[in-house]
């Protein structure tokens, strides 16, 4: 091999550090996006122009960019059309929860009863309602109970005893103990996470091994309208929580359950099997919704990438399981100290950039959020500056100028050393 000559390498060395030092912060990139994104009335005037890159110094709000008439129709987008009656939290519900099918508690495919006939022994036994919304009792045809409450479902058994002429009527006493309520399936759909079919009020198998029988009944906790917007992933912080939507068969109401995030009294209903609940999406992202409640997510997972050099793991910067979970309503700023983005050296650490990666649950697309680590921490009290974290949001943390210039020269000694000591300048 021939050597090669001091002008040809140093050549060399001169195109691979132009070239390393092209490697910078996507920050120092010039994108027209971002000037777009500057520009709000421009993105609101031309619905065609949507922003997605928001730069160090543009302020990132989550807003849906339609017009009034298309935002208006978002909110009922996927409820059907039922007749609705309007049920309010600050109102009395005593005489408001006696219209409709909603007041009382209805049996449900998979619910367990026990049945007990006063001197009718022999017509008395645990049941299950199958999956035709039967139960069967000794000696007697199948009774349709789904859809029924406990006084109904006496009525019918009580007249197929009469029917059948197997007992005298005044003598009938009759006595039904609800000794499980199953789990139910049930559809959300608007201004939530998850939407979709989702099961409730499952019980984990302890919980079925404990059940002894040796309760008088069972509450059915889990079968409630917070419980299926948790199993839908929780209400998204575009969500219109006075004019919530709960749909069963032909009928419908509308629930005000903004009293769950502001300790006000909220509507109580038990759900059963095939009911749809429905929030509408407003055109406009409430922070105050991000928080952790009985109808929010308790906590949201990050990813984040804190790496100054490609490794096969986050493990050397200790960006952990624990590291990336948060509770709900975090910000920016916290989940990038909670992935060791700040800190150190306040030469080389505090001109850091972080880009956010998040979906935007108004538009349903992806935005990106670029911010310096002194721009964040100088402008931290501000939301539209350091936004709320969403479920599935990623945050990736990238290197200072100075850091940048330092892994250059680390790089073109880890070449020229060899070279040299090979005799190759």
């Amino acid at each position: 091999m021939d050597k090669l000559d001091s002008s040809t390498m140093k050549g060399l060395s001169v195109f691979l550090m132009l070239n390393l030092a092209a490697c910078v912060t996507p920050s120092l990139i010039e994108r027209k996006d971002a000037d777009l994104c500057a520009n709000t009335h421009e993105v609101e005037s031309n619905n065609s122009k949507t922003c997605h890159y928001y730069g160090s110094k543009t302020p990132y709000e989550r807003k849906r960019y339609t017009s009034k008439q298309a935002s208006n129709s978002v909110s009922s987008a996927a409820a059907p059309a039922v007749t609705t009656n309007k049920i309010n939290a600050s109102h009395q519900l005593s005489n408001q929860l006696a219209a409709g099918s909603f007041a009382e508690m209805k049996l449900s495919v998979g619910d367990k009863l026990d049945i007990s006939i006063l001197n009718g022994e022999e017509f008395s036994g645990e049941v299950e309602v199958n999956a035709d919304g039967f139960i069967y009792l000794p000696y007697l045809a199948a009774i349709n109970a789904q859809g029924l409450n406990i006084e109904q479902l006496k009525v019918s058994i009580m007249q197929q005893l009469l029917d059948e002429d197997l007992m005298l009527e005044g003598t009938i006493r009759l006595s039904i103990t609800p000794l499980r309520w199953a789990p139910i399936e049930i559809t959300v759909s608007g201004a939530i996470f998850e939407p979709g079919l989702h099961l409730i009020n499952r019980k984990s198998e302890t919980e079925l091994k404990d059940d002894d029988h040796k309760h008088s009944g069972d509450q059915a906790a889990e079968r409630s309208i917070p419980a299926a917007l948790r199993a839908s992933g929780g209400v998204s912080p575009d969500a219109d929580l006075t004019m919530i939507r709960l749909v069963r068969g032909k009928e419908s109401i509308t629930l005000d359950l903004s009293g769950v995030m502001t300790g006000a009294k909220v509507p109580h209903f038990t759900l059963m099997a095939n009911d749809h609940i429905h929030v509408p999406q407003k055109t406009t992202f409430d922070d105050e919704l991000a928080r952790p409640s009985q109808i929010t997510a308790p906590g949201i997972r990050v990813f984040i990438s804190n790496l100054t050099q490609p490794a096969s793991s986050n493990s050397q910067s200790a960006v952990d399981t624990e590291a990336t979970r948060f509770p709900y309503g975090t910000r920016l700023l916290t989940g990038v100290i909670g992935g060791n983005c700040v800190g150190g050296a306040q030469m080389t650490n505090a001109s850091r950039h972080v880009l956010l990666i998040t979906k935007n649950p108004l538009t349903k697309q992806v935005d990106v959020v670029e911010r310096s680590i002194d721009g964040l921490i100088a402008n931290s009290w501000r939301p539209l500056m350091n936004p709320v974290l969403l479920p599935g949001d990623g945050i990736a943390c990238y290197d200072s100028t100075v850091t940048n210039i330092r892994e250059i020269a680390r790089t073109v000694t880890e070449v020229l050393l060899p070279a040299t000591l090979l005799g190759l300048l």
